[in-house]
């Protein structure tokens, strides 16, 4: 399936490998770090622009996939 790459931006921690974080739109999205990027769980702070994949079928959902530029 098709996936959509965004930059969104690191609302609030919410778990060790979760994050709440706020979407181009303006929409809330849960935003997960895998264990490939572990490094990043300890870096991300609120405020933090990064690189998310979103699945289309569900909005809720993301993965951490870096930092932004």
């Amino acid at each position: 399936y098709q996936t959509v790459q965004a930059v969104a931006v690191i609302a609030e921690r919410i778990a060790d490998t979760a994050f709440r974080a706020t979407l181009p739109n303006g929409k809330t999205t849960v935003a997960f770090v895998e264990k490939k990027n572990a490094p990043l769980r300890d870096v991300l702070k609120p405020g933090d622009r990064v690189n998310v994949t979103i699945c289309p079928a569900d909005f809720d959902r993301a993965r951490v996939d870096g930092l932004a530029e």
